[in-house]
């Protein structure tokens, strides 16, 4: 991608504060995503891996167009049933997930990264109070517009909210695009209520995914993923911010992640096939034939994303 206009940054370790980085990928390693000049490094001190030189903060929302993947519509609109009944299911593991760790009582949520809310729908059907944020303009105007939801368009660090008012903050599938996790990790701990936990969402560095696509894995995907963690680093953050991991577990399908990874590297390596071949892949009923397996990766914790919960004051559920 040529990016010669494009304000680059160049930070330093997030967990450690260290200026001194190996390269892990540089731009070359990632036909047609990462702009010129990016590479992502791994810390020589504590081995986070971010991504440096990186955008800048006010130059990284040309990589969200309102067509971006994840900015998805209401699963009303879907057109084929089973993709509805996917997306239902999908969202169903993510609130139990959270309602198991979430002690009896008043139930409030918070959603970092919200998208167009529908996450957050899922739990206001379910009596939860509601809360989100998202950066990007159009889908916080949908999630606003469609559900009803209090969304915040913003930076989670600007946003008015009340210390101790949720007793869960989610990250779903976002921590890795913040320019700060440390900083966003410590604003979370102190939103929640006594005994509150914090849910993160990331792409599995101990899946086989990352190590069968290698330089072509999705969970590097340049430049909206500004960082990459392994499970030290990221209990290591947790940590950091008073939260203790009691929880980790694959609860998401993985096989379209898994066919992001195929998709990234048909189009370095065929081109030319990786239209119809991912025409093929997308079929709806395909991922059937293939749920067993990816079901039994996932109970072993190596699915293609994993979810760790973390509670404020480190007592389990």
């Amino acid at each position: 991608m040529n990016t010669t206009d494009l304000e680059l940054e160049s930070p330093v370790c997030d967990l450690c504060g260290a200026d001194d980085a190996a390269t892990l990928h540089t731009h070359r390693d990632w036909p047609h995503d990462a702009p010129d000049g990016t590479a992502m490094v791994r810390c020589r001190r504590c081995g986070l891996m971010y991504l440096r030189p990186r955008p800048t903060p006010a130059a990284i929302g040309r990589f969200y167009p309102p067509d971006y993947a994840p900015f998805r519509p209401a699963i009303e609109d879907e057109r084929w049933a089973v993709l509805r009944w996917l997306r239902r299911r999908k969202l169903a593991h993510r609130r139990r997930l959270v309602e198991h760790h979430v002690r009896a009582g008043r139930r409030a949520v918070l959603d970092v990264g919200c998208s167009t809310g529908l996450f957050l729908h899922e739990m206001a059907l379910a009596g939860w109070d509601t809360r989100g944020i998202e950066l990007a303009p159009s889908a916080a105007r949908y999630a606003r517009d469609r559900f009803g939801l209090d969304v915040f368009q913003g930076r989670l660090e600007d946003a008015p909210l009340e210390d101790g008012a949720f007793d869960a903050v989610t990250f779903w599938d976002v921590l890795e695009h913040v320019y700060s996790p440390a900083d966003a990790l410590a604003r979370a701990a102190a939103l929640l209520a006594s005994g509150g936990v914090v849910v993160v969402n990331i792409p599995n560095w101990d899946s086989p995914d990352r190590r069968l696509f290698g330089r072509h894995w999705q969970g590097w995907d340049p430049p909206r993923h500004l960082y990459v963690f392994d499970r030290t680093t990221l209990e290591a953050l947790l940590r950091g911010a008073g939260l203790t991991p009691v929880a980790w577990r694959c609860i998401m399908p993985s096989y379209f992640t898994f066919i992001l990874s195929i998709e990234r590297w048909l189009r370095a390596t065929a081109p030319r096939a990786a239209g119809p071949l991912m025409r093929v892949l997308r079929l709806p009923g395909l991922r059937f034939a293939v749920e067993p397996l990816f079901w039994a990766i996932n109970r072993t914790g190596h699915g293609s994303v994993i979810a760790v919960v973390a509670r404020q004051d480190g007592r389990g559920a």
